[in-house]
């Protein structure tokens, strides 16, 4: 296996442009050509990451937190040491950060089976506009111009690519002086058999498939059809949804921190209620706290909440359980492995860091 056919596989476990568009999901540093060793799975690359990866022999580190997340102009070993030993020692960097996130089955959904939650819905669903695409074309064109859309990125809902509803019908048009026709006559009307196909795209991909849509199209001006849906994206930001029955908060605090195996948790209590509708961000979700709110949460479980945001959260009556940033997260090198080893590849070229640690220490 080589590193695009990894590439690819990640891909359609969670597609690289649900990514936030501050993130840096995707390919760091690699030889898309080159042949996978072993693929070291883990949720940051630190100095013992990496040396984890040479002792065990993997050219490839799939990490969770992107190593580099803005431009850089040159790379130097003072300033930039771990990308300069990833570089020198030729090892392939993917990140799947943002993009699993938001995913459907991404590590949000994992953390929340694991405890137990219900999902309903995102706790704040995509910003990004769907649109509706149709385009009209000769019926032996269709597959090809099929093809050529669905390529540059339209026909995704969810889970499921290459979406699409195809009607046959008659077109008609009269070619005007000036024009080159690729059918009939100018000044003569023309009626032509033509298929409608029908696609959804998302607001980044639109322009791509217009443009690939005319590259392939035989007429010399293609008609067709551009509607904005009101269709919410089935990915988002963090979850919220139900546990099976009432508990009381306390109690289900120390649950939480014995189902995460998390050394500490701190509670920001606001209120009494039993729990039993939830809320779960993992990592930071300090700037979902409103959204939980407004959803009337029993108990919103994320990391990363400052003090402020504390204060916040108790003007708004939100009891919060604040985990380690890394007691959420780490459980992404279990969830990507399985869905790898699903998507059909060999364990036997994948391993699981046994170097992950917090930067934190408990005195």
């Amino acid at each position: 296996m080589k590193i695009k056919n990894l590439f690819e596989h990640l891909n359609d476990i969670a597609p690289f442009f649900l990514q936030e568009n501050y993130d840096n999901s995707g390919v760091q540093f690699a030889d898309l050509d080159e042949s996978i060793t072993n693929i070291l799975i883990s949720l940051d690359v630190t100095k013992d990451i990496l040396d984890e990866a040479v002792e065990n022999n993997s050219n490839t580190i799939l990490c969770h937190h992107p190593l580099i997340f803005s431009p850089i102009k040159q790379i130097v070993k003072q300033k930039n040491p771990l990308l300069y030993q990833a570089v020198t020692r030729k090892i392939n960097l993917i990140a799947m950060h943002t993009n699993y996130d938001l995913a459907e089955g991404g590590l949000n959904d994992y953390v929340a089976k694991m405890l137990g939650i219900k999902k309903i819905a995102p706790l704040q669903e995509s910003g990004e506009k769907l649109f509706k695409f149709a385009v009209y074309v000769p019926e032996k064109y269709m597959e090809k111009l099929n093809e050529a859309i669905f390529e540059a990125g339209a026909g995704q809902i969810g889970k499921y690519k290459n979406t699409s509803f195809r009607f046959a019908g008659e077109g008609t048009f009269t070619p005007q002086e000036g024009t080159h026709p690729f059918i009939g006559k100018i000044g003569e009307r023309e009626t032509v058999s033509e298929i409608k196909i029908e696609t959804i795209v998302s607001e980044r991909n639109l322009q791509s498939v217009i443009q690939a849509m005319k590259s392939i199209h035989p007429y010399e001006e293609p008609a067709y059809d551009i509607y904005e849906l009101r269709n919410k994206p089935s990915f988002g930001i963090g979850l919220h949804g139900m546990i099976g029955h009432k508990v009381n908060l306390k109690e289900y605090s120390v649950l939480i921190k014995n189902k995460l195996n998390a050394k500490c948790i701190r509670l920001i209590q606001s209120n009494n209620r039993p729990v039993k509708k939830i809320a779960l961000c993992t990592g930071g979700g300090s700037s979902l706290l409103e959204q939980a709110g407004r959803l009337g949460i029993d108990v919103f479980i994320t990391g990363d909440i400052s003090y402020h945001h504390a204060l916040r959260a108790k003007e708004m009556n939100l009891n919060i359980l604040e985990v380690e940033h890394f007691d959420t997260e780490k459980f992404f090198v279990h969830a990507i492995y399985k869905q790898l080893i699903k998507s059909g590849i060999s364990k036997d070229i994948m391993l699981k860091s046994n170097k992950m640690l917090s930067p934190y220490q408990l005195i």
